[in-house]
């Protein structure tokens, strides 16, 4: 038999924490070299939305800034606050909460904005963002790039990888499927764990974006473009790595 659920890793969080063990401090990077770059300074207030296990959180927090986070899996709101119990965390879905105040810095990374599979979802997420956003601070998301997923020559259909943390040991065997119409992205990871007889799927999709794209909705929603990357660093390149990490002025 196997056990089936969607995005498995957002129903396990410390599944996240073994296999992505650098995913927040990628992403912290690259936020903390925007902020340094168009908002410097200390004692910013922020929002992480997709917050995760927290640990951008903990990084802005580290660096001198408030930062409350939002996400909507209530297990990892839960892992959230076990790790970091001071943490000002809330589970909400980003085309909608509403936290009734507005921040200096709004972060949407990882793979969070990604998850707007239509353009109705885009445009409420947006919406949303600059509602908590204040006149003139700085919005900062990432994206997956879809100039890189959809040219057949850089597409990998099939990885495995192989999880060997303290008490979790762990084989993951991932199918990636491109739906070039929807410009998504589907991971369907099958993780076979020592110890257990039952493997567990973990299903997720994934919306991908062109960089003129993104640069429409975000003007759409009152959100000016400041700088448009695909490393950490901040490089000046030709966007074709497969993240992309877009800095917008809230107008």
């Amino acid at each position: 038999m196997t056990k089936k659920s969607n995005k498995h890793l957002i129903r396990q969080p410390w599944y996240y924490e073994y296999i992505y063990p650098e995913a927040g401090g990628i992403a912290a990077q690259a936020c903390q070299n925007i902020i340094d770059e168009f908002c410097p300074g200390k004692g910013l207030s922020m929002l992480d939305i997709g917050c995760g296990t927290g640990k951008i959180i903990s990084h802005m927090t580290g660096s001198g800034h408030t930062c409350a986070g939002i996400d909507i899996s209530k297990p990892m709101v839960d892992y959230a606050l076990l790790l970091h119990p001071k943490f000002d965390v809330t589970q909400g879905d980003m085309r909608n909460f509403d936290l009734n105040k507005k921040f200096d810095v709004v972060l949407c990374v990882g793979s969070t904005f990604t998850s707007n599979l239509s353009n109705a979802d885009v445009h409420a997420s947006l919406a949303n963002f600059h509602r908590h956003c204040k006149p003139g601070g700085l919005l900062i998301i990432a994206l997956l790039n879809a100039s890189r997923f959809l040219g057949a020559e850089t597409f990998n259909e099939h990885v495995e990888m192989r999880v060997d943390e303290e008490d979790f040991h762990a084989t993951t065997f991932s199918r990636h499927l491109l739906d070039r119409r929807n410009q998504s992205f589907r991971r369907v990871r099958t993780w076979r764990i020592d110890g257990e007889d039952d493997p567990v799927v973990d299903d997720a999709e994934f919306r991908l974006f062109f960089p003129l794209e993104i640069e429409d909705y975000l003007g759409q929603h009152k959100f000016s473009v400041l700088g448009m990357w695909d490393t950490p660093e901040l490089k000046e390149t030709d966007l074709s790595d497969r993240r992309l990490y877009i800095a917008a002025r809230a107008l």
